[in-house]
């Protein structure tokens, strides 16, 4: 997109959505994340494994649901529908009775809908071009971002509920964070270390399920702490 000095517009927009982060801020950010990630990141059976397939059936199954409750369901799924093709010669109902008690049952529905439309547009094999991903009923920006990032190692950004406390309360820590998605978009893709999308953003996820919770973070543990705007965190006037 071309530049111009005349564009009053352009001016605004940067003044709105993109936070102030220095070269030192966003470095100490991915080196003390990464660390911290290298040394207290969990065992998941998703992380073993860089199949799309695998990849998409594990980020659908852990929207608005608890990572233990997922993985022995994860590993029931796979072993009744191992493939896309699997999947999509199943019948919706035996796939909804595979699904349970893990609830959502639009989920196995969307899930069953695209493994149909992997086999039928591309042959069994997911894409790993965003627009085509994002062209999926049921595929949105943080699943098709997850699928890129997890399965494809590019430095594709993420968003979900702990990405979004993390970096609201690290870089901005004022304002709604669900009026902020454009800024933070920026943010989650600008912070990506060149190379390391999947090791940073596993990362990133784990830190806010793991320390910057959503109630009682453990600020005085945080390897973040001198470079977040909202430590010491307080309950009584942050609700994030």
């Amino acid at each position: 997109m071309p530049s111009s000095s005349k564009s009053p517009r352009r001016k605004t927009r940067s003044k709105a959505q993109s936070p102030a982060l220095t070269p030192s801020q966003k470095r100490r950010f991915q080196q003390r994340l990464l660390k911290w990630y290298g040394e207290h990141g969990r065992d998941l059976p998703w992380r073993k494994t860089s199949d799309p397939y695998h990849i998409l059936v594990s980020e659908v199954m852990l929207q608005q649901t608890q990572v233990d409750r997922v993985i022995p369901k994860y590993h029931e799924f796979l072993d009744r529908y191992p493939s896309f093709e699997h999947l999509a010669e199943a019948p919706v109902a035996d796939v909804k009775k595979t699904w349970y008690p893990l609830g959502y049952n639009i989920r196995p529905e969307r899930l069953h809908s695209i493994a149909c439309e992997t086999v039928e547009r591309y042959g069994g094999q997911l894409p790993n071009d965003a627009e085509e991903l994002l062209s999926f009923k049921g595929i949105g920006r943080y699943t098709a971002g997850a699928i890129r990032s997890f399965a494809f190692n590019e430095d594709a950004p993420i968003l979900d509920t702990n990405v979004i406390r993390v970096l609201h309360r690290v870089f901005i820590a004022e304002g709604d964070p669900k009026a902020q998605k454009a800024q933070l978009w920026e943010l989650s893709e600008a912070l990506i270390p060149r190379g390391k999308g999947y090791d940073f953003n596993q990362a990133i996820m784990d830190f806010g399920a793991m320390v910057c919770t959503a109630r009682d973070p453990y600020c005085l543990l945080c390897p973040m702490k001198s470079i977040c705007k909202t430590y010491p965190f307080d309950a009584a006037s942050n609700r994030k």
